[in-house]
């Protein structure tokens, strides 16, 4: 019997995506049959749940720095680099949403230490921010990471259940965080109030 090759690896985790984004609780066997392969070589390649969750979170994690990355291409300030950044990770959130309901994934080592890098160096650049000006210096960092974890999940949730698109939602969640809710006066009313 041929060895499964890497095509049928990345077919078993696409698949598993999509089956777990739809039905977080869904079996192996689920996956399986999504995926058009046996239940026998899903186990030889992945072994358990588990370690096919930490392989969906891996290559999630990897995705979402590679959008992070071509996100910040250009951009002139760390300011103008948190806004791609946030508006960046919605799209590519979408694909992993339903990990943010696995916990037990977030505590595997390898998969903590590359979320503990990404915390970090989103740490620094919010501190580069503040550093230029364009964040005001007494929120705390962890405040804001918080509510940039908060905004991108409000994010994602809309564009699953199809009330946004998930381009719109991350305009939206970039002029949330960034902006707030409160409307802005228009030039018209301005004016009157200057009079």
């Amino acid at each position: 019997m041929a060895a499964p090759t890497n095509t049928t690896r990345d077919s078993l985790i696409e698949a598993a995506i999509q089956v777990f984004a739809a039905k977080p609780t869904a079996t192996l066997a689920e996956v399986a049959e999504a995926a058009g392969v046996k239940r026998v070589t899903l186990h030889r390649l992945f072994g358990t749940r588990e370690e096919l969750l930490k392989e969906i979170a891996i290559r999630s994690l990897a995705e979402m720095d590679h959008a992070c990355e071509k996100a910040v291409e250009g951009t002139k300030s760390a300011l103008d680099a948190l806004r791609a950044i946030v508006e960046a990770l919605v799209p590519v959130g979408d694909r992993c949403y339903f990990l943010w309901e696995q916990s037990d994934v977030w505590e595997e080592p390898s998969v903590a230490k590359q979320t503990a890098r990404q915390d970090k160096e989103l740490e620094e650049l919010i501190e580069m921010a503040k550093a230029e000006g364009s964040i005001a210096a007494d929120i705390p960092t962890a405040w804001i990471i918080a509510s940039i974890v908060s905004v991108v999940y409000a994010a994602l949730t809309t564009s699953r259940s199809g009330d946004i698109a998930v381009n719109d939602a991350g305009k939206l969640a970039v002029r949330t965080l960034f902006a707030g809710i409160e409307a802005k006066p228009t030039k018209k009313k301005e004016r009157r109030r200057k009079r």
